[in-house]
């Protein structure tokens, strides 16, 4: 009788044995879900985090561009245009917009008198999020071919004291094209 109840109380002993290791592994998998799980959470907390801090950024698009204005009595020459787009999440200030240059003794042109598109009309523009304005110039806006061919971007500060700079394909295309037509101009003259 003693030895029967030594065996089921073995039996027993065993069972419960299984039971606590399945439970162990079960419990194991729990806390491996949970800590999967809890590093997701922190990863979402971090790009959270990102996110807020990129919103509170100024971001702008300036992109500069030579444009033909076509009307009556208009200059039908090649004119300095510049769009600037607020990128950012809040309206950001447009104070000025330069052009910078690759010459050593005069790293920027001022712009003085840009004619700002509507609704805005001047400068400093109060620019909303998602929206642009465009500065148009005149034909006459840079001296001379060489101070056009010496354009590496245009600039728009804001009054926040951000700077942005942008140049696109189309200037360095039309640049070119004109400082071409240009040179050839002068040849002919020279002959």
């Amino acid at each position: 009788m003693v030895d029967w109840a030594n065996t089921v109380i073995a039996l027993a002993g065993v069972f419960l044995a299984i039971i606590a290791l399945l439970q162990t592994r079960r419990s194991n998998k729990a806390s491996a879900e949970a800590n999967e799980l809890s590093g997701q959470a922190n990863r979402f907390a971090e790009r959270a985090l990102q996110l807020q801090e990129e919103e509170g950024k100024v971001r702008l698009l300036v992109e500069p561009r030579m444009m033909c204005v076509i009307g009556d009595g208009e200059d039908q020459r090649p004119r300095p245009v510049v769009k600037v787009v607020n990128l950012s999440a809040f309206p950001v200030t447009i104070d000025a917009i330069h052009w910078k240059n690759n010459r050593e003794t005069k790293g920027h042109f001022y712009w003085k008198n840009p004619t700002i598109a509507n609704p805005f009309g001047k400068l400093p523009a109060r620019l909303p999020p998602r929206e642009s304005l465009t500065a148009l110039g005149n034909p006459t806006s840079f001296k001379s071919l060489d101070d056009l061919a010496s354009i590496t971007a245009a600039i728009a500060y804001t009054a926040c004291g951000e700077k942005v700079e942008g140049m696109t394909g189309d200037w360095k295309t039309e640049v070119a094209r004109m400082v071409a037509e240009g040179n050839a101009g002068t040849r002919a003259k020279e002959s």
